[in-house]
């Protein structure tokens, strides 16, 4: 499993932590099993939990799958404007918070990501590991009967 640092704003955080947002969307994704750590932009200004992703899946397919619910066809179409690919988010662990100002002084070089970026056997991944601490708030998702209504959804 690859370890990423992922980057979202704070109100798609906060659908992720409420277990809402059960898909990542992207334009360009791996396809492979993808342990994410998050950093939340302004206001937040810190890594501050661990997702777990997995099952990309191209949402132009969704087309296909949903055909029967207009809403959600018209959704997937907004969404392919911007988003190729739709990976599970199996599950979220908070951690307390490494804000950026810490992040700059601790992780010489350190770089907030546009979108992600890979940090597999780095110095970032190895303080990260030692430094973060999880809070026990723990959202897990069963993806065995997802239903329309749950797909594209912001």
């Amino acid at each position: 499993m690859r370890t990423m640092l992922l980057s979202f704003k704070a109100d798609v955080y906060k659908k992720i932590i409420s277990g809402e947002k059960i898909y990542e969307h992207r334009k360009m994704f791996p396809n492979e099993p993808i342990r994410a750590y998050l950093y939340v932009s302004n206001p937040v200004k810190a890594i501050t939990g661990v997702m777990y992703l997995n099952n990309r899946t191209e949402i132009e397919n969704w087309k296909d799958i949903y055909f029967y619910d207009k809403e959600a066809v018209e959704r997937i179409d907004d969404y392919l404007e911007h988003h190729k690919y739709a990976m599970q988010i199996t599950k979220f662990e908070e951690t307390n918070a490494i804000s950026l100002s810490q992040l700059r002084i601790d992780v010489p070089g350190f770089v907030v990501p546009q979108m992600y970026y890979f940090i597999d056997d780095s110095h970032l991944k190895e303080y990260l590991e030692k430094n973060l601490e999880f809070t026990g708030k723990v959202i897990s998702h069963d993806f065995s009967d997802i239903k329309s209504e749950q797909i594209c959804k912001s």
